[in-house]
Order: C-alpha cells, then structure tokens, then sequence
C-alpha cells in the first residue's frame, strides 16, 4: 500500500490539475503501446500494429495479415496497467479486438477512524475495443473503434459505451499524417457523482529517413487536446532501426506535468517482437516501466 499524500500527487498528475468539467477514468490516459510510449506518446500518424487503435482507429488498416501483442506497465507507485489486442486483415477490411485493464492499488477501507481498517479494496478500470479500419484508395486510411468501459471503486461501479474515430493520409512516400477522436463517449456515474471521459483529439505526422541501405528512421509529432479538462498536449518522437531488427526510441513530450523523457527499445526476429520502454517521472515519483511481446506487424 502507498502513503496517501504521494497517492494524491499521483492521482493529481494523471488526472491533471486544470479541469473545467469533473472527468473519469483517466486510466484512459495510460497508452498500451510500449513502441509509442518509447516515443512520448506519438502515434496518430506513426504508430502501427494492432495495439496502435488506441491512438488512431485508422491504424488498424496498416496491419499486414494476423498480429497479437500484449503489453505490461508498472506505472508510478503500486499501480499497473495490462492489455491483449489482436487483429487480422480480410483485405477489404481489417478487424481489431482487445482488452486492457488498470489496477490503481490496494486501498484501506474504513467508515470511522480506526486502528485497523475493516478491510481492502483495489480499484479497477477495464476498457474493451472492437476496431474496423480500412483502406480508401492508395492514399488514404479510416477506422472506427466502438467501446466498452467498466470501472469500479469499492461496492460502486459505472459502464458505458463509446466510440474512436480517426484517418490517415499518405500524400506522398514516406510522409504520413493522422487525426483521431478517442475516448468519446457519454456521461457516467457512480452513484450520484456524474463525470465524462477524458475525450481527446490527437493531431500527429511522421516521416521516415532511409539515411543508408538498411537504416531507417522515423520522425513523429503528435499534438493533442482535452475537450472536457481544456488540457493541451505536444510531444516528438524519433525511431531509429537496424534492418527493422534493433530500433532505438526516444520522445519528449514538452507539456506533461507528469513526464518528459521517454526512451525505448525493440527487437525483432522473423514474427517475433519485443519492445521495451521507460517513462521518467517528474516529483521524485520514479518511472514508468512498458514491456510487451507480440507477433506480426
């Protein structure tokens, strides 16, 4: 268990300090992909396989074949984060699912002060996808995620449904931008208490250098903005990678009051992948750990 003014900091970083209308589940905010992560969160334009839904729903019409990764995060103090997403391309259309869930740690629960609690109690968020994406010519790109979200503190739980939309265009080689709306969805309640979900708007673009015969390396940019908290976003990204079996990552992400530096790391043999990242967190709070397996692209 985690001391409560530590706990507050924590859970004043992640749901942010200026809010203009009460939102919830900001486990939401807790990216699934350890390749993106690496790279500060950029992903409307650059991220891909089948976890890449997350930023962009149109992301999942760049999956080639099957693909499956799941991911792992020991975020700040006691809490993590894990997730399963799996895709497969029937040509004409790409079909996405996955599951992730969040566990902000063990909590004492009493109704007077006590010596000692009447018990625990572990808060849990669980979000559910179902992602189709698709080609539109040569150029273009467009998916849509329809979605589940469950959270529940104690004896109290809220539900609801939602919707991710997002695009991509490829304008010319190599050069790729993206625009999506994620987390939208309508009100939910615990008990009385009525918040909204963190709806954002993401606004990204990368593009990949071939500086050698077998070296590659991509730029990102992503923008991004909280409709409801009013809070902005800006983060960059590189990716460099070695005949797409080493890559090295970094990312700043110049807004976050919880992080900056980001840095990551992928390996790849046949269909095989493993990337790992490391988030370092701001007022002594640690680091964010990602690690996750996958295979396909």
């Amino acid at each position: 268990m985690v001391s409560v003014p530590r706990l507050l900091l924590a859970a004043c970083l992640l749901v942010g300090l200026a809010v203009a209308v009460p939102t919830g589940f900001s486990s939401l905010k807790i990216l699934p992909g350890v390749r993106e992560a690496g790279m500060a969160g950029t992903g409307a334009a650059s991220a891909f396989g089948p976890q890449a839904i997350t930023l962009n729903p149109a992301a999942g019409a760049g999956v080639a074949g099957f693909a499956a990764v799941a991911s792992y995060t020991k975020w700040i103090l006691d809490t993590h984060h894990q997730s399963l997403f799996v895709a497969r391309n029937f040509s004409a259309l790409c079909v996405g699912v996955g599951v992730s869930s969040f566990s902000a740690g063990e909590f004492e629960y009493r109704v007077k002060p006590t010596e000692e609690p009447i018990g625990t109690f572990s808060p849990t968020d669980f979000t559910a996808y179902l992602n189709l994406a698709r080609p539109i010519g040569s150029i273009v790109q467009a998916g849509l995620t329809g979605r589940y979200f469950y959270s529940r503190v104690y004896d109290n739980d809220a539900a609801g449904l939602g919707i991710d939309g997002g695009v991509r265009v490829l304008p010319v080689k190599r050069l790729t931008v993206g625009a999506s709306v994620v987390d939208f969805g309508k009100t939910m309640s615990y008990v009385r208490e009525v918040f909204w979900l963190p709806t954002r708007g993401r606004l990204g673009v990368s593009y990949d250098l071939v500086p050698f015969e077998h070296g590659r390396v991509t730029l990102a940019a992503d923008g991004s903005y909280f409709f409801y908290s009013r809070v902005q976003g800006a983060a960059a990204g590189l990716e460099f990678a070695w005949s797409e079996v080493v890559a090295l990552r970094a990312g700043y992400d110049f807004l976050s009051q919880a992080n900056h530096l980001n840095f990551g790391l992928g390996l790849r043999a046949g269909v095989f992948r493993f990337d790992y990242s490391f988030s370092a967190m701001n007022l002594d709070l640690g680091g964010a750990h990602r690690v996750s397996v996958g295979l396909g692209r």
